[in-house]
């Protein structure tokens, strides 16, 4: 029997005949393909809700770091016994593709082939955040990154840019955009082991080390620990930024008053101001007050390196 492999693909792909035309060279033989491409904000994690029904092997996420994190939820929306042999893999062909940075780079349909022959996998943890929407509990999950305040003033931004300029560029611009607009925002974060309450430029969860299109926030994150790490930046100005550029390049913890490093694997999230700009992932999503948990080794993904 043929083994499953589905790819779920941002809608706006660049040569989707090539795509198509290399996923035939190197899957049609040996595998039952699933091809399904999005058309719109969300839909991916309906694509998958429904894909993972036909007891996928493999499940591909081919985009940025936003295709994955919905390819992420709709596994996770899944039903567990449907999705339990299911192996996840991010394909990056986006703007951002921070996720792949931390893993290890998929570089082409050969490549991934390669890794599906030699399947080798490893564990990632998956982030669980509660919130509420409209009088209603919502859950949104998340695989790389999360923050509340600047970063989601700069998503905010990003999402309405061209990416003529290429995206680190675009992201850097919407980066210094947004120091000269945002006002920094009162947090209460509890959890077991770390409280914090204050006025912050930037509140952080990451699961992997990036976010910013290759700006290194979180040096010591680990995807298969059970943890995120805790960035607080408190009085940090643009100048400060500008000056510590060559330290988040090269993912190095920063020495400064301003900056709270930690990490933990649940808290609740709060705010005396509702219009908190939360990212995840590359998406604005959700709002205080929040609950965020991380599952354990909740997905397998390709091994990459």
């Amino acid at each position: 029997m043929k083994k499953k492999i589905a790819f779920v693909v941002r809608g706006n792909l660049t040569h989707p005949d090539k795509f198509r035309a290399n996923i035939s060279k190197y899957f049609q033989s040996e595998f039952e393909v699933f091809l399904k491409f999005t058309r719109r904000g969300g839909h991916a994690i309906e694509l998958v809700q429904d894909l993972v029904e036909h007891d996928l092997d493999y499940l591909i996420g081919v985009g940025g770091d936003g295709t994955f994190s919905e390819l992420v939820n709709g596994y996770m929306l899944a039903p567990e016994a449907s999705r339990r042999k299911t192996v996840l893999a991010a394909f990056p062909r986006g703007s951002g593709n921070d996720f792949s940075r931390t893993v290890g780079k998929i570089n082409s349909m050969e490549h991934l082939y390669e890794l599906i022959q030699k399947n080798e996998t490893r564990p990632i943890d998956i982030v669980e955040v509660k919130f509420e929407e409209d009088g209603d509990e919502r859950v949104r999950y998340y695989d790389n990154s999360f923050d509340i305040g600047l970063g989601g003033l700069v998503c905010q931004f990003m999402n309405n840019s061209g990416k003529t300029w290429g995206s680190t560029f675009t992201y850097f611009y919407n980066i210094l955009r947004s120091f000269f607009l945002f006002k920094r925002i009162p947090i209460e974060l509890k959890s077991a082991n770390f409280n914090f309450k204050g006025n912050v430029l930037l509140l952080a969860l990451n699961n992997g080390v990036y976010f910013g299109s290759g700006l290194g926030i979180a040096p010591k994150a680990k995807i298969d620990d059970g943890k995120v790490n805790l960035v607080i930046a408190r009085n940090i100005n643009i100048v400060h930024f500008l000056f510590y550029i060559p330290w988040l390049r090269r993912s190095k913890i920063i020495k400064n008053k301003e900056l709270i490093y930690g990490e933990l694997s649940e808290c609740e999230i709060s705010s005396s101001r509702r219009d908190c700009p939360i990212e995840m992932d590359g998406e604005v999503i959700g709002n205080v007050p929040l609950k965020v948990k991380v599952l354990k080794h909740a997905a397998q993904i390709l091994r990459v390196q």
